[in-house]
């Protein structure tokens, strides 16, 4: 090797400079997973949970209106992004009918990519536990393009917030930024977990709800009408009804959230997502 092939002293800089970044978000990562699993005696206790919530979970959206129209942007039931390059970008669709039911299509630029896709309540707090350890994990391998990712947000927590029917608004408005700003709707979601209500309580009102949609970046007319009419209410029932019922989606103890699939395939216990998505990725 001559000298001109040497890195430069300040190649050689940037390079440790890089490596200590790398380090340093991982460690980062490693405490946010420590401080949702280990600290408060959540630990792989949450698997627990979510088995009870599974086993205890009742629609209490049944009764309502089954031919309600959906959102654009979720015509297989959930919102899909794909990305690559250090971008996620969510794929536009048109909008299932009133008498439609969701269509499981492939997601765009979908061809050897890891498809996931979660079941989420905004108002279920294992899902916020979930998503504060490995949300980050996940969106990184769709920014890298090694996966997609379907997020099909359900109400099945209304019983827990005293008669406010606290779920089935909040993923109400999950609907109306999936339809008028799809590209806000990770931001929006971040903002319902970190502000999530506590069960027991009345949950969040109108007015506050709409303060989270606004503080994720989904502003505008068509926004505020959407949360103020409740205009996917039936649609919300609807898509919970089919999702609850469905055996593939369900498992053996019954329908529960968070619930994640890869690939297709349902993986039964939450640790072990990240670590599925990364053997299905190589």
């Amino acid at each position: 090797m001559t000298n001109n092939d040497r890195p430069s002293k300040n190649e050689r800089r940037q390079h440790a400079r890089e490596v200590a970044r790398q380090r340093a978000d991982a460690e980062k990562r490693r405490k946010r997973r420590n401080k949702w699993f280990l600290q408060g005696g959540i630990g792989l206790g949450i698997v627990a949970v979510a088995a009870i919530i599974a086993i205890v979970v009742v629609n209490v959206n049944s009764g309502g209106t089954t031919s309600a129209a959906g959102p654009k942007n979720m015509v297989t039931g959930g919102i899909q992004f794909t990305g690559g390059d250090g971008k996620i970008t969510p794929v536009t669709t048109g909008a299932v009918s009133a008498d439609g039911t969701p269509s499981p299509v492939a997601t765009a630029d979908s061809d050897g990519k890891v498809k996931v896709v979660e079941y989420v309540d905004w108002a279920c707090p294992v899902c916020k536990q979930f998503e504060g350890a490995y949300a980050d994990q996940i969106t990184d391998f769709v920014k890298n393009g090694q996966a997609t990712l379907e997020i099909h947000p359900v109400s099945i927590l209304d019983r827990s917030y005293l008669g406010s029917r606290y779920a089935s608004r909040a993923a109400n408005a999950a609907m109306c930024v999936a339809n008028y700003a799809p590209d806000k709707f990770l931001d929006v979601q971040t903002q319902f977990f970190e502000k999530q209500p506590e069960e027991g309580t009345k949950g969040l009102t109108n007015a506050e709800i709409a303060d989270l949609v606004k503080a994720g970046g989904a502003t505008g007319s068509d926004v505020s009408e959407c949360l103020s009419n409740e205009t996917y209410k039936g649609w919300v029932t609807k898509i919970t009804n089919q999702v609850t019922s469905d055996p593939a989606v369900a498992g053996p103890q019954g329908f529960g959230t968070p619930t994640i699939l890869v690939n297709g395939q349902r993986v039964s216990t939450l640790t072990d997502v990240v670590p599925t998505i990364e053997a299905a990725a190589k």
